[in-house]
Parts: C-alpha cells; structure tokens; sequence
C-alpha cells in the first residue's frame, strides 16, 4: 500500500468535506509536518486551522517531526472544548 489513511473529526471533516480519506505522503520518511503541507493542499480549508489540529500516527499522539510512512493512519484532531 502506497497510501496513508487519513482520518478527520470534528470541525477538521467539517472543513474538509470528507471524514476519511487516503492521500500519497510525498516522500519516503516524510514528516507529518510535510503530510499535512500535502493534506491542506488537497482541502484548503483546512489550512487556517493548522495551529489549534492534533494529529495521531497509527493510533499515538504524534508531533509535526514524526515520520509518516505508507500504510500508516493519521488521525487530525481539532481542539477539544470544554469547561
């Protein structure tokens, strides 16, 4: 599998359009911070949200210098609410 699976939630699917998709990370060893440059690029509306997004790699919280890899799974995160 040459794809990741990327899975949206909450105001990111809203943004986005769509609640899971699969996109081509765009090198080998590519970081999450490259991946989203390629995600935000695909819905754009998601680029102003970028700053309040936490992303997961299979399942792990995960920072912008993880790498992301075929076959993984990315989960993007928007804030969480509350009181």
């Amino acid at each position: 599998m040459s794809t990741v699976r990327v899975l949206l939630f909450g105001a990111a699917a809203d943004r986005a359009g769509v609640r899971q998709t699969e996109l081509s990370p765009p090198a080998a060893g590519a970081s999450l911070e490259e991946f989203w440059a390629v995600l935000a690029e695909r819905y754009p509306g998601l680029a102003p949200m970028r700053d309040t997004l936490a992303f997961a790699v299979n399942g792990e919280y995960a920072r912008l210098d993880a790498t992301v890899s075929p076959g993984d799974e990315v989960a993007v995160l928007p804030p969480v609410s509350g009181g």
